[in-house]
């Protein structure tokens, strides 16, 4: 049987963990952290809209997107309730604040990596696998950034966060072993799955991630869209 599962396990746990190594190289600089997060958040919608939201699409149709995104922001609304309830109470606001978003980072993504590890492991007798692993490990670098940011202000050491690394790019390795398996299976339900990650992630960047971080200065917007652009750019050369 194809090792698919576990090259994708790595490639997932390689891109996280480069992501991780740049979010710890920024921690020392924290006075910039507006800066940082602005760069995340322009990242992590580039990749939403020029990644994941067409795979979706691709996978099902435009109906299936629009429902599964939906969901995701209900269910964000859902979570971030329940989190507030958890760590609001805490005296340290920043904290709280970094690990509610990192938390609901961490689950989201989590949840996304299931249905991309099935696509990778139903594809990989196909001319495609190739750019599915390439596109699996670059843009977990990102996401690794903009995870561990937030977690990493909240005060966790770099050894939760490898451990977080392994527990995150696991979805990838199992969904690819079902995906070797039995196939895609129902890619209109895998659609409406990757969308609802989709939609999950989008409102954690958008209003825990980038509104948080223009309160101090609009010009953080404009860094954002730079990125935003960027990462568009980015993945249209690979």
């Amino acid at each position: 049987m194809s090792l698919i599962y576990v090259i994708g396990y790595v490639y997932t746990v390689g891109g996280f963990s480069l992501g991780g190594i740049i979010a710890w190289i920024l921690k020392g600089v924290q006075k910039k952290i507006d800066i940082i997060y602005g760069i995340c958040a322009g990242l992590t919608l580039g990749l939403l809209s020029f990644e994941i939201a067409p795979e979706a699409i691709l996978l099902g149709s435009w109906i299936t997107f629009i429902l599964g995104f939906f969901a995701g922001v209900i269910l964000f609304q859902i979570a971030h309730k329940v989190l507030h309830v958890l760590f609001g109470a805490t005296k340290n606001h920043v904290k709280s604040g970094a690990l509610q978003t990192g938390i609901l980072l961490v689950l989201s993504i989590t949840f996304h990596n299931l249905p991309i590890g099935i696509v990778l492991g139903a594809n990989q007798n196909s001319v495609v696998k190739e750019s599915l692993l390439h596109t699996i490990l670059l843009h977990n670098i990102p996401e690794g950034i903009i995870v561990f940011t937030p977690l990493f202000i909240a005060g966790l050491g770099v050894w939760n966060l490898f451990f977080l690394t392994l527990i995150i790019s696991l979805p990838v390795g199992i969904g690819a072993y079902i995906g070797n398996s039995i196939g895609i299976g129902n890619p209109m339900f895998w659609s409406f799955a990757i969308s609802l990650a989709a939609g999950t992630i989008y409102m954690v960047t958008i209003k825990e991630v980038l509104l948080e971080s223009i309160k101090d200065s609009s010009g953080i917007l404009l860094i954002a869209v730079i990125s935003f652009f960027a990462i568009g750019g980015f993945l249209f050369l690979i």
